[in-house]
């Protein structure tokens, strides 16, 4: 039998040639999902079907802070902000809290740091002798500040954006602080003393926001009186500070306005609101902007967290800190 195949040529299907006649040799089988199969059954009931799922990875999320207002004399704010910082450096809260803590990637200050009383604008007129052995409000003021970022720099990166009453220039843009009032928080690598407006780019989702001047200015100057439906009209409009330099001081460009909307950011918010406001707005070509007032911790006591992954955001209530709010916790599901 092997002597009458020994000039046939054996191949593969795959070099079969066109026009060729041949002999195919196999077994032919009808592969029948509903047809019973002993093999199959002892398989499934030794180790059963088996589907496959990658882990998931954890949300990550930023911190949104604006208005701690440092200086102005409030127990409560002071110890708000405390417990803020506790909170994110994982030193306070329950084992939920401080999982959700450990994946925040980033925490945002919205300007006005220091509160409207570290001004001292009646020294002014005042006479020298009168205020010679006086120390401005806010030297204290920027010393509380400076060791606060100094807790929060040793677990998270910071970005401190400067606001109205910051010590920096009034008009905008607004120049960073500078690092020689901070000399403790300096010493870290993870704060960044940035301008506002200011955007970044935190895990591939871009934050464009600004301390919250260019809102207030048209709520005071217009008919809006909605700080959410503002900041939306600015993003449709493609301008930060369209009332600027008419009612808001601004630096005169002259080629460029930088104020002008050239890309669409994921997350656009704006700091010193009265409350808290969180909204998606869809655009035409399939965009996604989550837009986010912050509002003034020194009032509010709240911060925003906002979700990188689903671009979600919640408030954060810190002036209950273990009440029966839910506000207050920072426990976020996956």
């Amino acid at each position: 039998m092997a002597g009458s195949w020994n000039n046939v040529a054996l191949r593969k299907l795959c070099e079969l040639r066109a026009g060729e006649k041949c002999c195919v040799v196999g077994t032919l089988f009808k592969a029948m999902q509903l047809q019973p199969s002993i093999l199959q059954e002892i398989s499934e009931e030794g180790w059963g079907r088996e589907h496959g799922c990658s882990p998931r990875l954890s949300p990550r999320f930023v911190l949104l802070v604006s208005g701690l207002g440092l200086g102005s004399g409030s127990g409560e704010a002071l110890l708000s902000t405390q417990l803020m910082v506790d909170v994110v450096t994982g030193q306070l809260g329950a084992e939920g809290q401080q999982s959700c803590a450990a994946r925040i990637s980033r925490v945002i200050l919205a300007g006005n740091l220091l509160s409207q009383n570290t001004q001292g604008r009646d020294t002014i007129n005042k006479a020298k002798y009168l205020t010679k052995k006086t120390q401005a409000a806010s030297v204290e003021a920027v010393k509380m500040l400076d060791e606060i970022l100094l807790q929060l720099c040793t677990s998270v990166p910071v970005d401190v954006m400067p606001g109205e009453f910051d010590p920096t220039n009034y008009t905008l843009p607004q120049q960073p602080l500078h690092h020689c009032m901070l000399p403790l928080a300096s010493a870290y690598s993870t704060l960044r003393l940035v301008t506002n407006p200011y955007q970044a780019d935190v895990d591939g989702v871009r934050f464009l926001g600004t301390s919250g001047q260019n809102v207030s200015d048209i709520f005071k100057y217009s008919s809006m009186d909605d700080y959410l439906e503002i900041l939306e009209w600015t993003l449709l409009a493609g301008h930060i500070s369209p009332t600027a330099p008419d009612t808001l001081g601004c630096y005169p460009f002259y080629k460029s306005d930088p104020f002008i909307l050239t890309d669409c950011p994921h997350v656009y918010f704006c700091g010193n609101a009265p409350r808290f406001q969180s909204k998606l707005l869809k655009g035409e070509d399939g965009q996604q902007v989550l837009l986010v007032t912050v509002p003034a911790f020194c009032t509010t006591q709240t911060a925003c967290l906002v979700n990188l992954r689903d671009l979600s955001c919640r408030p954060i209530s810190f002036s209950g800190f273990g009440a029966e709010d839910d506000d207050g916790d920072m426990e976020v599901g996956h």
